[in-house]
């Protein structure tokens, strides 16, 4: 995770041991310096403190000595005996310290290492199914356009946002919420380069995992809640929950709910009462309805709606209003679910103190998210669009938010992953039956399994077999489905989005579908 040009600052042993009341009295220990700690062995090197923590399945103490083979100096074990808390084993240069019950701290451990660095950004975290990465990207887009650049850690990786400038991705992730120690690093990263706001997409699995231990969130975003990850969480209601752990986020004064969605009423029941939380939505009719409906509870409450929405060739208009002020909004980007993640966005920053009329000039300049409902336009044949929906809620969205803006017909193209949850396949494919005119099943990331049993679950939804066609290889699939679309057709290819890679049989393959989509509409412009 780290490079040598990007590690920022050291600690002494005995300054890090010392959050734990730990004294070295050997000095020669006790004045070695690191200058990174990592979770994962294969991260560690000459400077590194590793943490050899207890992971969802594996213990970390089977690769201590493999960090120790990569140049660890200082590992922190786990013990569960009080009596054995501080004890200490030298191996080599290295040195080793039980710890008791460790998981509890390395929140901490991280946070103080970073020079608590969560305390010096105004950080949002958004969670929900869908809408994270856009919501985090836009709302970091709206922060760096009114003069505060901005990060984002998600999906995407960590993007940062100045003034006048397209992003520049400053690190990858392997995770949408990656480990403790990564965050408190990436964090770290965007505040050194002079980022005042940190937008963080937060996971259902990051959460559950505390993997935002030690970081102090003021803004806690909900977007929705559909059907996923039912392989990792036993249940849909354990999958919400999970979600709303973020409430109990440290330092969390505002609450970013989607009053369109139901769930966020369990969002309302279980904040504080010293919480104000902001409602979005689209599909209510007036603020005082809305509000209405909440008057029993406790909080403080504001709101920021969208009336009458309009949509166009490129985008959509409506009404905005809010607690802070009303205008005429023009979105440059497609579909109502955008003007959803808008809100959420726009109420983030507001409550954080943004100027209501800067914020609202800044929307006509935002940008589009890489491969998030991403139009690429032809002449002769159908604009395509790429988008990440790999949920049958997301792809629904996708659908509906496509047929918005065409005339003629509706071409779907997408798979489903391997080794996931398979009950939401047949769902998928259903979702396509009744939105779409022409379906294309092909590959996505089959992992280990085989993509015709797969395709076979997507066709478990589909009766129509007339709208359907199966190509397995996903190139072909998009090339044939292009040369034969007329110019006011509109064919969506989902599920990769900005993946630059095809998993099969669990190898990953480079394949950038908004490369080849591109290059495709490019080449055969008629």
């Amino acid at each position: 995770m780290t490079s040598n040009e990007d590690k920022l600052h050291t600690r002494s042993i005995a300054s890090v041991l010392a959050i734990f009341d730990i004294l070295i009295a050997d000095t020669d220990i006790a004045g070695i310096e690191i200058d990174n700690i990592v979770l994962d062995s294969r991260e560690a090197d000459q400077g590194s403190m590793f943490i050899a923590h207890q992971g969802t399945h594996v213990n970390g103490n089977k690769y201590i000595q493999n960090a120790l083979d990569n140049g660890a100096k200082f590992i922190l074990v786990n013990t569960d005996n009080n009596e054995q808390h501080g004890e200490k084993e030298s191996v080599g240069e290295a040195l080793i310290v039980r710890v008791y019950e460790l998981e509890k701290h390395i929140g901490s451990i991280c946070s103080a290492f970073h020079q608590y660095v969560s305390n010096k950004l105004q950080c949002v975290a958004i969670t929900g199914t869908n809408g994270k990465t856009s919501v985090a990207h836009i709302c970091a887009q709206l922060s760096a356009a009114c003069g505060e650049d901005a990060g984002t850690i998600g999906t995407m990786g960590v993007a940062f946002y100045t003034k006048g400038k397209a992003a520049v991705k400053i690190s990858d992730t392997i995770n949408t919420t990656p480990d403790i120690a990564s965050m408190h690093y990436l964090a770290h990263l965007v505040a050194h380069r002079g980022g005042k706001r940190l937008c963080i997409e937060a996971s259902s699995h990051g959460l559950h995992q505390k993997r935002l231990r030690g970081f102090k969130v003021e803004v806690a975003a909900f977007t929705n809640l559909t059907q996923d990850h039912l392989d990792y969480h036993p249940s849909l209601a354990e999958y919400a929950q999970a979600k709303r752990l973020l409430l109990k986020q440290d330092g969390v004064r505002y609450a970013v709910l989607n009053a369109d969605d139901k769930e966020s009423h369990h969002w309302i029941e279980e904040a504080p009462q010293d919480t104000t939380i902001c409602l979005c939505a689209v599909e209510q009719p007036s603020s005082e309805a809305l509000l209405q409906s909440y008057a029993m509870h406790p909080q403080t409450f504001t709101y920021c709606m969208a009336l009458n929405p309009r949509f166009t060739p490129n985008g959509s208009e409506f009404e905005l209003e809010t607690s802070w002020g009303n205008a005429a909004v023009s979105l440059p980007l497609i579909g109502q679910f955008n003007i959803a993640n808008l809100l959420t966005a726009l109420s983030a920053l507001l409550l954080q103190g943004g100027s209501f009329e800067q914020l609202v000039n800044a929307v006509s300049s935002l940008a589009g998210v890489p491969g998030r409902m991403e139009v690429f336009e032809s002449v002769k044949h159908g604009n395509m669009i790429v988008d990440y929906a790999h949920t049958p809620d997301a792809l629904k969205q996708a659908l509906l938010a496509a047929r918005q803006h065409v005339i003629g017909q509706l071409i779907v193209i997408f798979g489903c992953g391997g080794d996931r949850d398979n009950a939401k396949r047949s769902q998928m494919g259903k979702v396509a039956e009744d939105l779409a005119d022409k379906i294309i099943l092909t590959q996505d990331n089959s992992r280990n399994e085989l993509p015709e049993d797969i395709i076979a679950d997507i066709q478990q939804g589909i009766t129509k077999m007339s709208k359907l066609s199966i190509d397995l290889e996903r190139t072909s699939a998009i090339k044939h489905a292009y040369l034969n679309s007329h110019s006011d057709d509109l064919i969506v290819v989902a599920g990769k989005g900005h993946e630059e890679y095809l998993e099969l049989n669990s190898v990953r393959e480079y394949y950038n579908e908004r490369e080849y989509v591109k290059q495709l509409t490019m080449e055969l412009r008629g």
